[in-house]
């Protein structure tokens, strides 16, 4: 994210930017104990996915306790079972689903690069929740170490619910997002637009005249080594912040990576901007409404907003960097994209 080294980040932050190498956060907090069993989350009636557990609260509250760092009040969330019922991809670890050129896994049929997204070494830092790692997906979740606490299903389940994190903020907000889209993540349901993006932004991210290179996969040293997985554009604090689509805007914050900022979440793919010096427009907005302002949070030394492009589905190929990287975890380069709508100085 940032344009320097720094040393080793704090505890809070974490899951943002899935973007391991770009910006991605979790959640700050650290989880005690989880919430008691609860009578009111169960599988709903009209659940479309039969293979949901009698037990799933259980499994729920086994997920929160072994995540680490999710909130426990997902615990008692009822909008979880309905988010298993709609993914309707079997409960069981072996699901396995293939697409154009994609291959999703789980119960949450996420793709590797998401998973790698909300997975790995950079999301916990110095901090004891457990690690996903991208060999579940791949080889699947019998491939992965477990223990009675932490089974397979649980492991599926913590994906997941730091997926709804990352990007939706809460999950009654995901399975809202869900009803007036159709869409969760990568996966192509029926109704979803899944042809190649080859024009997704109708205006500049950063009002007026900015400056930006394409440093996609550029090594940054936050947190340990990354690539970094999107383009820096450059402006002065205070300058708007716009949606280049019309979305769901979210809003996270750290304090020493990302800083402030926020994923806008659309009908092709979802993007984030970060280190910004304040948050403006959040939820569902416009083309052109104003998200937030240019800022330097976070590790940033300079005024900037940290800019990544992450689509649904993946031009083929995709545009390759100067650096050499064509994607990063599920972020491609923004800057071909970027030169059709910014004016540069």
């Amino acid at each position: 994210m940032g344009s320097a080294n720094h040393t080793a980040p704090g505890t809070t932050w974490r899951r943002v930017l899935g973007v391991v190498a770009a910006a991605t956060f979790l959640v700050s907090g650290s989880v005690v104990s989880a919430a008691p069993a609860s009578a009111g989350v169960t599988r709903p009636a009209d659940c479309r996915n039969p293979d949901v557990p009698a037990g799933f609260h259980k499994n729920v509250v086994a997920a929160v306790q072994a995540s680490g760092n999710l909130p426990v009040s997902w615990a008692d969330s009822p909008s979880l079972a309905k988010l298993v019922c709609w993914q309707d991809t079997g409960f069981d670890t072996g699901f396995l689903s293939r697409g154009a050129g994609k291959r999703w896994h789980g119960l949450f049929a996420m793709t590797v690069q998401e998973m790698k997204t909300i997975a790995g070494p950079w999301l916990s830092n110095d901090r004891h929740e457990l690690i996903l790692r991208a060999e579940c997906f791949v080889h699947g979740w019998d491939a992965c170490a477990h223990t009675t606490a932490n089974t397979r299903t649980v492991q599926q389940l913590i994906a997941g619910m730091r997926w709804i994190w990352l990007m939706y903020g809460r999950p009654i907000v995901a399975w809202h997002h869900i009803l007036r889209t159709g869409r969760f993540n990568s996966y192509a349901r029926p109704g979803t637009d899944d042809t190649a993006t080859r024009a997704p932004f109708a205006l500049c991210p950063v009002r007026g005249t900015v400056a930006y290179r394409d440093d996609f996969g550029v090594p940054r040293g936050t947190g340990g080594y990354h690539p970094h997985s999107g383009n820096d554009i450059h402006a002065p604090i205070g300058r708007a912040i716009r949606a280049p689509f019309a979305g769901l805007a979210v809003a996270h914050t750290d304090g020493w990576f990302a800083g402030r900022s926020v994923g806008l979440i659309g009908r092709e793919g979802f993007v984030r901007n970060a280190h910004l010096s304040r948050f403006a427009h959040l939820g569902y907005v416009r083309a052109g409404v104003v998200i937030g302002y240019v800022g330097r949070t976070g590790d940033a030394l300079t005024p900037h907003d940290h800019f990544s492009w992450h689509p649904w589905s993946v031009p083929d190929p995709p545009h390759v960097a100067p650096s050499g990287f064509d994607r990063v975890l599920d972020a491609i380069d923004p800057f071909p994209f970027l030169n059709r709508v910014c004016s540069k100085a």
